[in-house]
């Protein structure tokens, strides 16, 4: 389904709601906070396992679109920047002497200064207009770049949890696949189902 780019939005809106889903859940109890219970924390690192992963692969399934946004922000910029340097300098240059300008000449010409007219000099005022389109294009790419950097922030934060119920995690590792940032969905949804089982088991609610 992933792999079919008419279908693309359909797994990317599914992932971006069991984000949500997720989110939610833990926001109703910090399982990461000191005052947590060994199983609470234990829960957190499941947690953050599923957000990481799930952010991933929301990066993954946008990826083209960030690097076409890259590109075109690139490009644009690039082009800005050949613009400004060609522009001539709103500052007087009459007042050189022996090629150094004289304190007059850094003084700002009527026609470029503020409210000196309609004739000032294209970015005197110090402000460079940037079309809707590119401001579009920045927020899309910095959301779909997030995901990555969410990605590892969780996956950081699992780890650091685990620390504290290495054993039970080393026989969850053991009786399933270890997870990695590679894991597939499927992959993921045993892990967490079986990490799920035995906290249910150890807390007697089966």
């Amino acid at each position: 389904m992933e792999r079919d780019p008419l279908e693309a939005k359909s797994p990317y809106t599914m992932y971006s709601e069991t984000v949500e889903l997720i989110r939610y859940a833990m926001r109703l109890k910090n399982f990461a906070s000191h005052s947590a219970t060994v199983a609470e924390k234990k829960l957190a690192v499941l947690c953050n396992r599923c957000l990481s992963l799930l952010y991933l692969r929301m990066f993954h399934l946008k990826k083209d679109h960030a690097v076409k946004y890259s590109r075109s922000l690139m490009e644009y910029f690039k082009n800005s920047a050949k613009t400004s340097h060609q522009a001539p300098s709103p500052w007087r240059t009459n007042g050189k002497v022996n090629g150094t300008p004289s304190p007059l000449s850094l003084s700002p010409s009527p026609a470029s200064s503020v409210g000196g007219g309609s004739g000032g000099a294209p970015g005197s005022s110090g402000s460079v207009a940037i079309p809707q389109r590119i401001h579009h294009m920045a927020a899309s790419h910095v959301n779909i770049t997030n995901n990555i950097l969410r990605s590892y922030e969780h996956w950081e934060t699992a780890d650091r949890l685990a620390s504290d119920s290495q054993e039970f995690f080393q026989e969850l590792d053991s009786a399933m696949e270890p997870l990695s940032q590679q894991s597939s969905m499927t992959e993921l949804v045993r892990y967490i189902r079986q990490g799920l089982h035995w906290l249910r088991s150890e807390a007697h609610l089966l």
